[in-house]
């Protein structure tokens, strides 16, 4: 089961839903389901000392532990 992120277009609110068969999506927010599908890249989980923490094009160490 594929986990998505959507951006709801009514109130701005980002959030990632587990999408199980033909489940109708709303904002947890505001309840809307005028809502755009955002475009997510993979990650994994890798060695701490392997990764560049200041590549600009990363997120920083912080939000990286955030998420997890």
């Amino acid at each position: 089961m594929p986990i998505f992120e959507f951006e709801c277009k009514d109130c701005s609110n980002k959030f990632e839903e587990l999408i199980k068969g033909q489940k109708k999506i709303y904002c947890p927010q505001c309840n809307s389901n005028n809502l755009k599908k955002l475009i997510s890249a993979s990650g994994k989980i890798s060695d701490e000392s392997k990764c560049n923490w200041d590549d600009p094009s990363l997120p920083n160490k912080q939000e990286f532990q955030r998420k997890r």
